[in-house]
């Protein structure tokens, strides 16, 4: 089904290969479910809003709608959603304020009916995959899992693949095996696919294996930066601009009525909804000044930031005075700039468990961007170069990108010093036989 608003054409997800491909493209972020209890922080969406618009209004500011901090919503809607026009993706959440807003009560959410067992993986696009005469490499162990086995008595190894994208489109791509490599290709069709989706270096290529042998493709886009436009709006007061998302917010709050939201993961990973179970974890947390903390992060061999808490006050006292959104302040061990953080995002070191519902896994800046340091410091969501998953989509997981050939860096790292070991202790025996021999 397609819709039209003023951001262009939208299509909804509603089969079953397609919703599974949309979690894979959001990457690690939390995404609500129908029924479950959350906190709604207008501060976060204001955030979402402002870098939305500031994409065409670069002097827009953000006005002050004297809502509350957070709001305590459960969820009555959920859609996933694809723009047309360019593969983002974006969901459409109706909420309902509950009247009782200081009752925390927890409650079990169940989750919905969870399809048959999936398999997916991503991949970091390089300037070689995204050329006019590249392919798409593809290691062994994830072509072998996500698609059809390969008659490895031909030569060389080959198929047809047709996949299907968010659009529902199919595409053709001729897939290779390369024994010399070890490795798998992307041959025919892959260039038409990446003219198509306009793909950048940078940008990564996500596959899903569905039930009934059914294969998903779609795309995501590199995340840009917008810490400095948050942190100029969020600290702004005039009203010469309005914010038709948040006004209708509030007048739903004053009545007690349903209002409806849209979370773009692409544009910001500022979860502006926050599981309650979360939250309330969070506040019980010691989060004093000299706290060392940890955060979720998507580096490749680094899967956590560590840093020390520096400072706790409100990022906006003007209008949202006592507001928990980003009130910490963190200087991170790997970088010059301290940051906000919300405290939901953060675990100080020695906490008995690490949640990772409503932490967002932010991407750091390219090598060349150090010292001015990325957002926040995630998705899914990281421990190697390679990313591959097999579960029931419980979509809240660490996502991270393969890029090229470079991946077991460490695994090769510890072989290498293992075969240094073995052969200084192969010259040793050596030795003392050549020593002591004559003696016997």
């Amino acid at each position: 089904m397609d819709s039209v608003g003023s951001d262009g054409a939208s299509r909804l997800v509603s089969d079953n290969l397609c919703a599974q491909l949309w979690h894979a493209c959001s990457g690690s972020v939390y995404i609500p479910k129908v029924g479950e209890k959350v906190f709604y922080f207008p501060q976060g969406h204001a955030e979402q809003v402002a870098i939305l618009q500031y994409q065409q209004d670069h002097n827009m500011e953000i006005p002050n709608y004297h809502l509350p901090s957070k709001i305590l919503c459960i969820v009555v809607g959920v859609q996933l959603m694809v723009k047309v026009d360019t593969d983002e993706i974006f969901t459409l959440v109706t909420l309902f304020p509950l009247l009782e807003q200081q009752e925390y009560v927890l409650e079990d959410n169940h989750a919905l009916h969870s399809p048959d067992e999936i398999y997916s993986f991503s991949k970091l696009l390089t300037s070689m995959e995204t050329s006019t005469q590249g392919g798409l490499y593809i290691p062994k162990q994830h072509a072998d899992r996500c698609f059809p086995q390969l008659d490895m008595t031909l030569q060389p190894p080959m198929q047809d693949l047709v996949v299907k994208d968010l659009q529902g489109i199919e595409w053709n791509f001729r897939h290779i095996y390369c024994d010399h490599e070890r490795a798998h290709l992307l041959t025919n069709g892959w260039n038409t696919f990446v003219n198509s989706k306009n793909l950048r270096p940078g940008d990564s290529c996500i596959f899903v294996s569905g039930e009934n042998g059914e294969i998903g493709i779609g795309i995501r886009r590199a995340m840009k930066q917008h810490s400095h436009i948050c942190t100029k709006l969020c600290q702004q007061s005039s009203q010469n601009i309005q914010l038709g998302a948040l006004a209708a917010v509030v007048h739903a709050v004053s009545i007690g009525s349903l209002f409806h939201l849209q979370y773009h993961p692409w544009i910001a990973p500022f979860e502006f909804m926050i599981p309650l179970k979360t939250y309330v974890e969070s506040i019980e947390k010691d989060y004093s000044i000299g706290t060392r903390v940890h955060m979720l992060s998507e580096v490749g061999g680094c899967p956590r930031r560590y840093g020390t808490i520096v400072g706790n006050e409100d990022i906006d006292p003007i209008r949202w005075p006592g507001s928990e959104w980003r009130c910490i302040k963190v200087q991170w061990d790997s970088m010059l700039n301290i940051e906000r953080v919300c405290p939901w995002w953060i675990e100080p070191l020695g906490s008995p468990k690490i949640m990772l519902k409503g932490i967002p896994i932010f991407p750091l800046p390219n090598k060349t961007d150090v010292p001015n340091p990325s957002l926040l410091g995630l998705n899914n969501f990281a421990n190697e170069n390679i990313t591959g998953s097999s579960s029931k989509p419980e979509y809240h997981k660490v996502d991270m990108d393969l890029e090229g050939q470079q991946y077991n860096t460490g695994n090769d790292k510890k072989s290498i010093f293992s075969i240094f070991a073995f052969f200084i202790c192969l010259c040793f025996f050596t030795f003392v036989i050549f020593v002591f021999r004559p003696l016997l």
